[in-house]
């Protein structure tokens, strides 16, 4: 008989996930804007450079959708950590060239490190999820 996990155990894991997530990248944020990999010169939006805010509200949103989606696929399939795991490590891989793509005039580096804190709340989900799964 396949265990599947309740709503709440996904949400608990997805919070986790999200807390654990905002620690490590709050630290990368400040490590490398301290730095100058993160700079104050490239935009995110419209003249408003990178901050810690949307570091934090990111990593701790992504983490709750990334459990919500989750959810969906325990409650409907019997695989549902397997088809998880496999979704979300190709939409990490797919969105490691979206700084590329949506930020002017960004750098390699300040790339690299904004894909770094995408792998870092994918694999801080995964995480939490199959430890709650055992």
């Amino acid at each position: 008989m396949i265990t599947k996990l309740t709503f709440k155990q996904i949400i608990t894991a997805g919070s986790f996930a999200g807390g654990v997530s905002i620690v490590i990248n709050a630290i990368l944020f400040f490590v490398f804007h301290a730095a100058g990999v993160i700079t104050d010169t490239i935009f995110i939006q419209q003249n408003q450079p990178l901050t810690i805010a949307p570091v934090i509200i990111a990593s701790l949103l992504l983490s709750l959708i990334g459990a919500c989606v989750f959810f969906l696929f325990e409650k409907f399939s019997n695989n549902g950590f397997k088809i998880f795991s496999i979704v979300a490590l190709v939409l990490m891989v797919l969105s490691f060239s979206s700084p590329f793509l949506a930020i002017t005039g960004i750098t390699f580096t300040y790339g690299i490190v904004l894909d770094l804190m995408h792998a870092v709340v994918a694999l801080s989900l995964l995480f939490f999820i199959k430890r709650a799964k055992k």
